[in-house]
């Protein structure tokens, strides 16, 4: 019986030992896991988007580049990453419930670009340059100095040239290559779902635009304040504050030109609604096969 009580004693300092273990590890790997998912979706969207690019470029050589026409393009090739559309109508699970179909998806995010369309142009009658379009589309070429006055490009309006230069390297042939290749630029204002893991990304790459370096636990980041010796930490609405403070800093170089107000406008999604959105963008370029209007320029 002596033997026997010392080796029970031991069993049951391991099995505390294992409690303590599990205790540590099993959150770290349910956001492993969650983490996983969530960029793993993210990346699928990035693809699309690509594809979305494609799809309204396309669309737009051919329809007089009419940013309506690539919008809509784009929504529909990005419908998959919003919700499901394996199915036209959608159908009801009795454990799952209410699965959406290609219709109630389409209205949805139509609804949704809608939305965010007429609060853009509300913030910009308010003086607030802030472009939250959920799914925007902008024409980077041709610009309107390519116009030259002009209503209209004629797309085949290639001189002949009997100077002995060629088509190729007449002056008026170059222009008209240059003003009838359709560049466009879409930005999807992707909604992350996963939760916990969105929180966590949202923040970590809010922090790293603004420049801001993030301490701590991963479920209670800390914003580093200072340098060497004298840098401190704070968290909570400290922190919050101190990424929104870097966000309206105007001298911030952003990559893109509407990134410091559309940052403000993701990061108040982000603190007051409890919603997470990263823009996701990409660029095609193809050759136009109708002629582009000024009119369909901002």
């Amino acid at each position: 019986m002596s033997r026997i009580r010392p080796l029970e004693r031991r069993l049951s300092r391991r099995r505390g030992q294992a409690a303590v273990e599990t205790a540590i590890v099993l959150p770290l790997m349910v956001f492993l896991l969650l983490g996983i998912v969530q960029l793993t979706m993210m990346q699928q969207a990035r693809l699309m988007v690509e594809y979305a690019a494609y799809n309204a470029c396309r669309t737009g050589i051919v329809w007089n580049m009419n940013r309506d026409k690539m919008v809509n393009a784009a929504l529909i090739t990005l419908m998959p990453t919003f919700a499901a559309t394996d199915t036209i109508l959608g159908e009801t699970d009795p454990e799952l419930g209410r699965r959406p179909g290609i219709l109630e998806t389409w209205a949805k995010m139509k609804l949704a670009t809608g939305a965010t369309h007429y609060l853009s142009q509300i913030l910009g009658n308010l003086g607030v340059n802030a472009n939250i379009d959920f799914i925007d589309v902008r024409i980077l070429n041709p610009t309107r100095e390519m116009f030259q006055n002009h209503e209209e490009i004629d797309f085949d309006d290639y001189h002949a040239d009997n100077t002995g230069a060629g088509m190729e390297f007449s002056s008026h042939n170059r222009r008209v290559r240059e003003a009838t290749r359709l560049t466009i630029r879409v930005r999807y204002l992707y909604w992350m779902r996963i939760p916990f893991a969105n929180w966590i990304i949202h923040m970590a790459w809010m922090a790293n635009e603004a420049g801001v370096q993030l301490t701590g636990p991963i479920d209670q980041p800390k914003a580093r304040i200072g340098f060497g010796p004298i840098s401190g930490e704070v968290g909570g609405m400290g922190r919050d504050a101190m990424i929104l403070g870097q966000l309206e800093d105007s001298g911030k170089p952003f990559d893109e030109e509407d990134r410091g107000d559309l940052f403000r406008a993701l990061w108040a999604l982000h603190v007051g609604a409890h919603k997470y959105f990263i823009p996701l963008y990409a660029t095609h370029t193809m050759r136009m096969q109708s002629n582009p209007y000024i009119k369909n320029l901002p």
